[in-house]
């Protein structure tokens, strides 16, 4: 084949390679000598991409639905998103368990934290710290650690306990110094989780020191509808996760502009 034309044809795979998402896993290793297992989804082009590390919840993989939907619509907002499982999960899904005082899942956030700013295709000053339900509950110990964060995307998070019908908020101490976090910051939660009653999660939001949203949709803490009948809890699923998903890549993208 003549040089030219070996050229043209490398310039046209370039071409439709770059129209397409990338999706890559990899291994960080932790200060403690942990393995973290990484999948990193990035938008087509060479970037620099805003982007997002989302932490997944305590039995919760990185490729369970809500997780799926908020990469999905992410990166087609033309965001980074490096997911992970907890360093536990990786050594043993079954039987792992969280560390004492989330010190070691603070660890694996930061280590991915660190991992994506060295991606040179990754806008270091545009990164979001982001999680769902125990994972919401490391990134703020993150973005609290890390004031070069750009704000917090937080999924079911864990701001209250219900007890003989009694209603107990835990959010500030979950997520203490609400009033003084002056960066954007995303609340998403559904109308039935028993993790997170709809008006504590408004009340405690209205308390930010900087812009906060609130989203409610559909489901219970892993969005689910348990009590519609067989056929239509799939559906419901779908539907609420990605409900989530847009909520999650629309505030991401609007606070993530140069």
């Amino acid at each position: 084949m003549a040089l030219p034309r070996m050229r043209a044809l490398a310039a046209v795979l370039a071409l439709l390679l770059a129209r397409h998402a990338l999706a890559q896993g990899a291994t960080v290793d932790t200060p403690r000598g942990a393995k973290v297992a990484v999948f990193a989804d990035l938008p087509a082009g060479r970037g620099p991409f805003a982007a997002v590390v989302l932490g997944p919840g305590a039995e919760y993989p990185m490729h369970a639905p809500v997780l799926e939907a908020t990469t999905k619509e992410l990166v087609a907002r033309g965001i980074a998103v490096y997911r992970f499982d907890w360093a536990y999960y990786t050594a043993d899904p079954k039987a792992g368990r969280a560390s004492p005082g989330l010190k070691n899942e603070v660890e694996d956030m930061t280590s991915v934290v660190a991992y994506a700013r060295r991606d040179a295709r990754v806008a270091g000053d545009r990164l979001f710290a982001a999680g769902k339900s125990l994972g919401s509950l490391v990134a703020w110990r993150v973005l609290e650690a890390d004031t070069t964060l750009r704000g917090g995307l937080l999924l079911t998070p864990v701001c209250s306990r219900t007890r003989d019908g009694i209603i107990t908020a835990v959010a500030d101490q979950n997520y203490p110094g609400i009033a003084s976090e002056r960066r954007p910051l995303a609340f998403i939660a559904g109308e039935q989780d028993p993790l997170c009653a709809s008006p504590v999660l408004y009340g405690f939001a209205a308390r930010a020191g900087g812009p906060a949203r609130v989203a409610v949709v559909g489901g219970n803490h892993t969005f689910e509808e348990p009590s519609l009948p067989a056929d239509a809890r799939l559906t419901a699923l779908q539907r609420n996760v990605d409900l989530a998903g847009r909520f999650a890549a629309d505030f991401v993208a609007r606070n993530a502009r140069p």
